[in-house]
């Protein structure tokens, strides 16, 4: 049984609050940047007079930067700063932003897209493990979804702004893609104010410098010198990271563990219903267009509200817990999708949208959300930066691979079966979290490195795990 007792010495100060909201901007940017050239479609197309083909690129090609960006800022991850790497996200955000925004050519506007692409790959994972580094063990699951939340509230954010302003005038799309600079640069001036992590001022320059970080987000004296004591000795007895030695055991365990749980989090479906949630729903009797669109941003603003919910239990039931009853409840909602389109209830559209919305929050609250949360924690320092970039990049892999060939399998199989194929993932997902994830809640990093070392099981690296259900009854849930 977990016990989730809450340790006084290690509760978050308010600046590692604001440390956490600031490298969330990076994830802002993410969700802002990757949903706000679909409010621009028309105005684009029509102005460079593009074909279907040309507009698939400009969209596409946002995710082949992100693809190409990971590895090579993973390569360098482990060896510069966190906050360095953000400094350069923000910087190539405002870049990408104004050549978009200022394109009077269709290769301009390509080159701002790939551009963004890379920044959003990697912010994708480099802001939720600076906060990781940065966080005390009993709040780093919350605080690492603050990031999470940041990029739900920016795709959200994004569709809330091209209502309002896309019919202000034939050239609103330009104003759109400025708006992306005043965020970008909101994240390069605060990210200058924040130090850099403990771990990284140990590695580099020592343990006084290292002292004077944590001096400034731990509460007290005796957490400050155990948290020093635990990085020294992890550095200490932590080799050199590089590519090969992912390879090796133990550290192929984690890595494979992590890079099968992105799969998982992208092929249960949610970026079929995002990037195609019009298509869906017309299919399910919705109309007329706008009506479409509609319940496609309530698909958003749901997936936006647990992950806020998931923010704030997250550190309180455990991780394991969220994951196995969150895939478990969006396996079943969507064989009700399936059973939506088998009885042809269409005269009970409000049906399908319950489905839907079931769907998203068991999503949302399992590897929607822990996802990144996991990926944050299970990974020894040496190769935390380059292991995270690995299964970031296999998770952008899977998500262009859905965003491909979703309407031709949805077009060609059904819909029936689609939604079938997309619950029985969300089954093998659960399978999967139950027997290699571990419970890694109010365990700090160091620990769980430390056990992982010493041999133990994948599933034991963070709290031995005795029970799943009934964790919920200790923390009064």
């Amino acid at each position: 049984m977990y016990h989730f007792t809450e340790n006084p010495s290690s509760k978050p100060t308010y600046f590692i609050f604001l440390i956490a909201a600031i490298a969330a901007l990076g994830g802002f940017l993410f969700g802002f940047d990757s949903s706000i050239i679909a409010d621009t479609k028309d105005q684009i197309t029509a102005q460079f007079s593009l074909s279907d083909f040309q507009w698939s690129w400009i969209v596409s090609v946002s995710l082949l930067g992100s693809i190409i960006g990971i590895p090579i800022s993973g390569l360098v991850a482990d060896h510069i700063s966190r906050k360095s790497m953000l400094l350069l996200v923000a910087a190539g955000f405002i870049l990408g932003a104004i050549l978009c925004a200022q394109a009077t050519q269709l290769n301009i506007l390509i080159t701002g897209r790939f551009i963004i692409g890379m920044c959003i790959g990697i912010a994708s994972y480099i802001s939720p493990l600076f906060i990781a580094e940065m966080a005390p063990a009993n709040a780093r699951g919350g605080m690492i979804l603050m990031n999470g939340l940041a990029i739900t509230f920016g795709q959200a954010f994004s569709f809330l702004l091209g209502y309002f302003i896309h019919d202000i005038s034939q050239s609103s799309w330009r104003l759109l893609l400025w708006l992306g600079t005043i965020p970008a640069f909101c994240l390069l001036i605060g990210i200058l104010f924040v130090p850099h992590s403990p771990r990284f001022m140990m590695a580099k320059y020592g343990r006084d410098k290292a002292y004077e970080i944590l001096k400034k987000i731990r509460h007290n004296e005796i957490a400050i010198q155990t948290e020093l004591h635990e990085i020294k000795l992890n550095l200490t007895q932590s080799s050199s990271g590089n590519i090969l030695s992912l390879f090796k055991k133990p550290f192929i365990f984690v890595l494979i563990a992590g890079v099968l749980l992105g799969i998982f989090q992208q092929f249960s479906g949610i970026n079929a219903i995002m990037y195609y949630g019009p298509v869906i729903f017309e299919t399910a009797g919705f109309y007329p267009i706008k009506t479409t669109l509609l319940a496609t941003f309530w698909m958003g603003l749901v997936n936006f509200l647990f992950t806020a919910i998931t923010l704030f239990y997250v550190d309180k039931v455990g991780r394991r817990f969220l994951l196995l009853s969150g895939i478990l409840l969006a396996s079943l909602s969507l064989v009700l999708v399936a059973c939506y389109y088998q009885w042809h209830l269409f005269n009970q559209k409000w049906l399908m949208l319950c489905f839907m919305s079931t769907y998203i929050m068991g999503y949302c609250v399992s590897v929607g959300s822990l996802f990144w949360v996991i990926i944050s924690e299970i990974y020894p320092h040496k190769i935390r930066g380059l292991a995270m970039s690995i299964a970031t990049l296999v998770q952008w892999g899977a998500n262009f691979v859905v965003a491909i060939s979703f309407l031709d399998i949805f077009h060609r199989f059904g819909e029936i079966k689609t939604f079938c194929l997309f619950s029985l993932i969300c089954l093998c997902a659960f399978i999967f979290i139950y027997h290699f994830i571990p419970e890694t809640t109010d365990v700090s990093l160091e620990k769980i490195e430390e056990n992982l070392m010493a041999g133990k099981k994948l599933r034991e690296i963070g709290q031995p795990v005795e029970s799943e259900i009934g964790e919920v009854e200790s923390v009064g849930i």
